[in-house]
């Protein structure tokens, strides 16, 4: 190889050299002090993870995810700001994060807020434990429409409005919620269900789903009336 050839080949060689080292890094634009934030994440995203897991991926209040906000083992460690020294909180500052719940509980957001930019934790109930407990709630919601039917064939009325409990249909087989594992009740949680008597001939009655949503309402069966049931059947 000539002298001009080797010198060649030295040069693009040296230029390989000053390109790779001025090409940026994936990590590049996050501080060490931004990685103590995003670490502190992880810990919180720990214990809201904890809590979704004991409440059926149901996650907690946003009034919980804070230091002494109730979070199993968060009494024990909650990561401190590295900007300020202080407890790490909510907020938009860099050190801080923001914490939002999802349709019906079932998701989440935090999001831990650096010196620039930011960075996100997500979670969310698996999809499809979403569509297994969405069946349970309809399949309740179509056992209590039965029941009121009964209950009309017997009392000539359906039960009045907010009196649809255990004790109205006394002696009846109550459904479960797959939420909690506890009786299915009036009110406004997932597996909660919605009665409103319309009339001596009609009802309505509705579930709450998974996406937060109320199902489709369900009323009086026509062909009950031919239908001879047993409590409990």
């Amino acid at each position: 190889m000539t002298r001009r050839l080797i010198l060649i080949a030295l040069t693009a060689a040296a230029l390989a050299l000053v390109f790779a080292a001025a090409a940026p890094r994936a990590d590049a634009g996050i501080s060490f002090v931004d990685k103590q934030v995003q670490a502190g994440g992880l810990l919180i995203q720990n214990y809201i993870d904890k809590y979704g897991v004991a409440h059926q991926f149901v996650y907690p209040d946003k009034s919980m995810v804070k230091k002494g906000g109730g979070l199993p083992d968060a009494t024990l460690m909650w990561p401190a700001n590295p900007w300020t020294g202080k407890t790490m909180g909510q907020g938009t500052a860099r050190g801080t994060y923001t914490y939002a719940l999802g349709a019906g509980g079932t998701s989440y957001k935090l999001t831990m807020h650096f010196s620039s930019g930011s960075y996100v934790f997500k979670g969310s109930l698996p999809s499809w434990l979403k569509g297994e407990r969405d069946t349970a709630s309809l399949q309740n919601v179509l056992l209590l429409q039965r029941y009121l039917d009964v209950y009309k064939a017997t009392n000539n009325n359906f039960p009045a409005t907010g009196s649809l409990t255990p004790a109205t249909l006394s002696g009846y087989s109550w459904p479960k919620s797959p939420w909690t594992g506890t009786e299915m009740v009036a009110g406004d949680a997932l597996g909660d269900f919605s009665y409103t008597r319309l009339s001596s001939t009609g009802f309505t009655l509705k579930v709450k789903l998974s996406n937060g949503k109320w199902s489709s309402a369900f009323g009086p069966i026509s062909v009950i009336s031919r239908l001879t049931a047993t409590p409990g059947g």
